[in-house]
């Protein structure tokens, strides 16, 4: 043993000898790794995000992709789209998460222990498991870590291992304290302070003894991890020392360190990522070990880290999770979009000699690609500070329009052509060799000369328009040039180029419908023309442009097409602010966008910058920067949709429903204010590029557009079955598989299928009614049409009568006239028998006075009595009801009907009261009317007033002219 320790202490000068001189040349390497392929993005969550204490201890993901994290405020749970928190009982921290081959997440805490899980509303709850083990009262402190090994799963405290097997529970105290502890392949190592690192056996329940103490100096033990030698273990310690154990012989040998010498820091946590090794310490963030051990330049990537301070690691599929002392952060390594460039607007790109030109607003950029390096790094071009426009390679040159001029850039130094500014870009002149044009704001400037020199000669006089869209026609010293207000211009020059001595201005007369925002580019041999109506040719024998259809059937026409680059068998365009490409040589291509969704409403407009590369990779600049995109593979990945929460509301009071554990659906009431949908997909990443589409059977007729909002809400729903839909996808192209929650709002009672069925026997009452009121009124219309056919022929009877009648005309005009002398006459007569009534009782009345007299003068009783006699005598034949029946009798043959119009007017009008409008008709004076009424005067104007009243007439209007009138 002496010897041994003497030998791997004399191993470990040697190696720390040569750690000291190679250090430097191990620092400034990195393996051989395709800048273009390695471009990782971290995504930072802060507590602004997850609304919880900052501090994770740890973090697991099961098998739907959801994930886990340990917290100071307990578990909280995350399904890329959502963070939901569970407290645990006694409020502890969570310090081990594991999740098991049977989909149980088990939470280990300070003297607490349980489960996670999910009811049917999807809420997540923790079930302790201290009555269950028999752990009340048992003082294990915190969980540190857990592991499963062959369906047995190992708790680890400082004090002890708790193993538990089919409710089967071991307790296996610490020799001192058990520190570490992790599972490689079929064996649980633990390290205990006092006894080294063991071998755990659930089986045998014992503790074998694999490295001594000694053998790794007696360090505490962060991270035992694999390596690529078979039984050849990785011991990572806390203050950085990384050793190599054999499992066989237990021998152990210092492979190096994690930290440079002089540089003091403690490892928290360590994982092997691929041929690496990432190492988490306590306030240098992450560090990187070789496949030998050996310390090397920390990946970009991993310097991105919101803090420092390194507590765990979890490995998935697309990137790893970094739990820090305070926050988040995710390192997607499958993000199929990242931006390299984010200092300003780019507005051209290009690759010449190995690197990378950007022109942007603030000038152009350089990044050499040969540098060995996983990052992009740009610099500025100390020259070309302001607006740059446009980069083109002409002869193996580079050359830049600028705000400033004409310059040619040779590495990272430029030199300006001539004195003008204001240049959009350089052409070549067709047939003419060593001969260029510099469009510019306002005309074309001739540039001539080879790779050596380039001199900026005189502009060329004629045309003073802005020269950025220009394109040669195919004739001699001929140029098409598009102006974004002014429509397309098409120039000839003269053969020395001095003047342009003809122009053709085409405008929406000449095919166009609008001449704005018109481009062109080469497409097939050919010139072509987007316009914001589709995309036209120029049609030379006719002088015209027209639709070009092999590209109108592909894009759409209603859209404006401000680019098209065509690069081998794919075809690069942006239409309606959004970039797109199609393989035109398929016999129906599609376009494919989703990936550059992003860039929507980010483009330079008219000036937008595509630059595919190799290896279905391409990168486009926007307002917000350079981006380099991969295209991935024709195979797309499907992963699950999952409906995380359903929930209703009815007046202000939410209801969580059930998300799992029914089969026909949910039945859900009518009073139902709303009812909202929450959704996620995690497997698709934590990218924040995740959209869902969404479908409401009975009540959407199509999938809704797609859109980032993770959730759908529907308000006031009929009765009846609908089935909820909703799918993902990703900026990949990867796509979620469509989840379904059918559900039935019931209906009110009179929306039942009885009512339905009463409604029914109620409409088909009234359908019978309304079909007997039809028949009946056909009935009537009928019976109305033959008296309208009676009457017609009665009417032509009577035009027969009326023309035997006016035969005999004059015969009744005699008649009528004899009528009318009667009518007279029978007047004349009832006036005179009137006056006669009314002088008769006159008389009477005179008499009757008369005899009061007498009779106050005869003292004799016989004289008394003879004069009561003539009293009786007189009653008895005194003008009574009878002679005035008589009159009314007579009134009417004289004025028909008038007696029964008063009575029309005012049905109480009593007898008296229509005699007595009889006499006011006959022109009788009160005095004359107050004997045959056997009133007084003064009565017969009240009663005249009485009846006024009634059949109410004015005081204004003449009361006899209103009787005559009737």
């Amino acid at each position: 043993m002496l010897i041994s320790i003497f030998i791997d202490r004399q191993n470990m000068k040697i190696l720390f000898f040569l750690f000291l001189v190679f250090t430097t040349q191990v620092y400034s390497q990195v393996p051989g790794t395709d800048i273009w392929d390695n471009q990782p993005r971290t995504i930072h969550y802060s507590r602004s995000d997850f609304q919880a204490d900052p501090q994770f201890w740890t973090a697991c993901r099961d098998s739907s992709g959801i994930t886990y994290f340990g917290n100071n405020d307990g578990v909280l749970v995350y399904d890329g789209e959502r963070w939901e928190k569970v407290t645990l009982p006694n409020n502890s921290s969570v310090r081990s998460l594991l999740y098991t081959g049977n989909g149980t997440v088990y939470a280990g805490a300070y003297n607490e222990l349980g489960i996670i899980s999910k009811d049917s509303s999807g809420t997540y709850r923790y079930n302790s498991l201290i009555d269950q083990l028999d752990l009340k009262g048992r003082n294990f402190e915190n969980i540190w870590q857990s592991h499963e090994l062959n369906g047995t799963v190992i708790f680890r405290s400082f004090k002890e291992l708790i193993s538990v097997t089919d409710n089967r529970v071991t307790h296996v105290p610490a020799f001192r304290s058990f520190t570490y502890s992790n599972v490689i392949g079929e064996t649980c190592y633990v390290q205990d302070n006092e006894s080294g690192i063991m071998a755990y056996s659930p089986e045998k329940s014992s503790l074998d003894l694999v490295f001594h103490p000694e053998s790794y100096a007696g360090e505490s033990i962060v991270a035992i991890l694999p390596s690529e030698k078979e039984n050849i273990l990785l011991l990572i310690s806390k203050n950085g020392q990384v050793y190599r154990g054999n499992t066989k012989t237990g021998a152990v040998i210092t492979a190096g360190s994690a930290f440079l010498p002089g540089h003091t820091d403690q490892v928290i946590c360590a994982i092997k990522q691929g041929n690496e090794y990432l190492l988490g310490t306590l306030g240098s963030g992450i560090r990187m070990l070789n496949e030998n051990s050996m310390p090397m330049e920390t990946s970009p990537v991993y310097q991105e880290t919101q803090n420092s301070s390194i507590l765990s690691f979890l490995q998935t599929e697309k990137g790893i999770w970094v739990t820090l002392n305070n926050g988040l952060d995710f390192m997607s390594f499958k993000t199929p979009v990242t931006r390299i460039f984010d200092e300003s607007s780019i507005y051209d790109i290009r690759l010449h000699n190995s690197g990378i030109y950007l022109a942007t607003n603030k000038g152009v950029y350089f990044c050499d690609t040969t540098e060995p390096k996983k990052r992009f790094h740009f610099r500025k071009i100390p020259e070309l500070q302001g607006q740059a426009w446009s980069l083109n390679v002409i002869e193996g040159q580079l050359f830049a329009g600028h705000d400033k001029g004409l310059f040619i850039i040779r590495g990272e130094e430029a030199r300006k052509i001539g004195e003008e500014s204001g240049i959009w870009k350089i052409i070549p002149v067709p047939y003419k060799t060593d001969t260029f044009l510099a469009c510019s704001y306002n005309g074309i400037f001739l540039v001539t000369g080879k790779k050596g020199s380039y001199v900026m000669h005189h502009k060329i006089k004629g045309f003073d328009e802005s020269s950025r869209d220009i394109l040669p026609t195919g004739e001699d010293n001929t140029f098409w040039v598009c102006h974004g207000y002014k429509g397309v211009f098409r120039i000839r020059i003269n053969d020395d180029y001095t003047r342009v001595h003809a122009i053709d201005h085409y405008t929406d007369q000449n095919g166009f419908d609008s001449p704005f925002n018109i481009n062109l580019f080469h497409w097939d041999s050919q010139i072509v023309f987007t316009t914001n109506t589709g995309i036209y040719t120029f049609n030379r024998r006719k002088g015209i442009f027209e639709p070009y259809a092999p590209l109108n059937n592909i894009l759409n026409p209603s859209l404006n097409t401000r680019k098209i680059l065509q690069t081998n068998d794919t075809a690069w365009v942006v239409q309606d602010d959004e970039v797109a490409y199609f393989n035109y040589k398929d016999e129906d291509p599609s376009l494919n966008n989703e990936l550059f969704l992003n860039l929507k409403g980010s483009l330079n407009r008219g000036m937008e910058s595509i630059l595919p590369l190799d290896g279905r990779k391409v990168l486009i600049g926007s307002t917000t920067g350079l981006y380099l995109y991969r295209l991935g593979q024709d195979s797309k990945e499907t992963v699950p949709t999952l409906l995380t929460r359903v929930s209703q509301y009815r007046a202000k009071e939410q209801k969580a429903l059930p998300v799992t554990g029914y089969r026909d659906g949910m039945e859900l009431p009518t009073e139902i204010d709303l009812l909202r949908f929450e959704y996620a997909s995690p497997e698709l990443g934590n990218s924040g590029d995740i959209q869902y589409s969404y479908i409401l059977e009975n009540i959407d007729s199509e999938w809704s557009v797609w859109n980032p909002v993770a959730f759908k809400e529907y308000t006031h729903l009929q009765p009846g079955e609908y089935i909820f839909k909703v799918r993902s996808r990703d900026s990949a192209g990867n796509s979620g598989s469509i989840a379904s929650y059918p559900f039935t709002i019931t209906p009110k009672w009179y929306q039942t299928r009885a009512a339905r069925i009463f409604y029914i026997l109620i409409a088909i009452g009234l359908l019978w009614l309304a079909y007997v009121l039809i028949q009946q009124k056909i009935k009537h219309e009928r019976q109305k049409a033959r008296n309208a056919a009676r009457k017609s022929k009665k009417l032509l009877e009577l035009e027969i009568e009326r023309l035997k009648l006016t035969q005999d005309k004059e015969k009744i005009q005699q008649a009528k006239s004899i009528l009318e002398e009667d009518i007279l006459e029978k007047s004349k007569e009832l006036a005179n028998y009137t006056m006669q009534l009314v002088n008769k009782k006159d008389i009477f009345n005179e008499i009757q006075e008369d005899l009061k007299e007498l009779k106050g003068l005869v003292k004799t009783q016989v004289s008394r009595q003879k004069l009561l006699e003539i009293f009786q005598k007189i009653h008895q034949h005194k003008i009574g009801e009878e002679y005035m029946e008589v009159f009314d009798v007579n009134f009417e043959k004289v004025h028909h009907n008038f007696f029964e119009k008063l009575k029309e007017l005012h049905p109480k009008l009593t007898k008296r009261e229509l005699r007595l409008c009889a006499f006011i008709k006959m022109d009788l004076t009160n005095k004359e009317i107050s004997p045959l009424l056997n009133i007084s005067v003064r009565g017969v104007e009240t009663a005249r007033y009485r009846i006024r009243k009634k059949l109410g007439i004015q005081h204004e209007y003449n009361f006899q002219e209103f009787l005559n009138s009737l």
